[in-house]
């Protein structure tokens, strides 16, 4: 079960669905929520020196005026969500740290259950779309399942599982199986195959593990491309649950194709497990 959530968010507008989402999980499954704002180091060492033809100009002069910007701006996002989870009974820890982003995230995880982050952050230019960098590389390494929430905040009502049989996807229905009840998720077993049968066969797998947890599932049989098929079953309200590529430096080089193309044009959230 999961107890301690994860959210890490640069306090950027596209993060707020990831906010959102992080505490209504935290309040539903009695989890404390650790709020992680990293300040990125590579602002500092932008702005360390910027060239200009011949000339060398430092911006600004003194790294502590970086610095202390990023910090001040990361205790009043800590504040902000501090106040929001008090207000909403959710047990609340805050955590400032330097660093580059995404090994900081990585490596906080690992105290974890459960990691929410938004698709992308501040820096990605107002692009509603796609992956961000470090979205893409806390969850091509985490060691702990990663919630990647998309621009726009939907309370989730149904969990949509992606199951084929293989161990990534039996991870990410044994990781989901718990938490679906404890969120109210009406659940439905996604199995894409080009024989019916060997479809049928994989959903009923799926749908007898939830029946462990008191939870109905229906079946969804389809064949083609897993990929479009996920995306265009999937609605905003539905959590999406995929495994991975698999363990150790081949996932880190790697995503399952599936799941990468899930991440990138997912309109709801999308949960990836190790």
């Amino acid at each position: 079960m999961v107890k301690r959530i994860l959210l890490a968010t640069d306090g950027s507008e596209a993060a707020g669905s990831a906010e959102t989402l992080a505490e209504w999980m935290a309040y539903q499954l009695g989890a404390v929520l650790e709020v992680l704002y990293v300040c990125d180091q590579r602002w500092v060492r932008f702005t360390e020196l910027v060239d200009v033809g011949a000339f060398s100009v430092p911006l600004p002069r003194y790294r502590s005026e970086v610095q202390d910007a990023l910090s001040a701006k990361g205790r009043a996002v800590l504040e902000r969500l501090q106040t929001s989870a008090t207000a909403a009974s959710v047990v609340f820890e805050g955590r400032l740290e330097s660093g580059i982003p995404a090994p900081v995230i990585g490596q906080a995880s690992r105290k974890a259950d459960l990691v929410v982050m938004g698709r992308h952050g501040e820096v990605h230019h107002g692009q509603t779309d796609g992956l961000g960098a470090t979205a893409e590389k806390v969850v091509r390494s985490a060691v702990v399942p990663v919630i990647i929430a998309p621009l726009d905040y939907v309370k989730p009502d149904h969990l949509l599982v992606g199951y084929n049989g293989s161990e990534p996807s039996v991870r990410a229905l044994h990781f989901a199986g718990p938490i679906a009840g404890a969120l109210g998720l009406e659940v439905r077993v996604l199995a894409c195959h080009e024989n019916s049968t060997r479809a049928a066969e994989l959903a009923a797998e799926g749908i007898e593990y939830f029946g462990a947890y008191g939870l109905e599932a229906q079946p969804l049989l389809l064949s083609g491309d897993p990929a479009l098929q996920i995306t265009q079953a999937q609605e905003p309200t539905y959590l999406v649950a995929l495994g991975a590529f698999g363990g150790g430096p081949v996932r880190r080089l790697l995503l399952g194709s599936t799941t990468d193309y899930v991440l990138r044009f997912a309109v709801g959230p999308v949960l990836v497990v190790p």
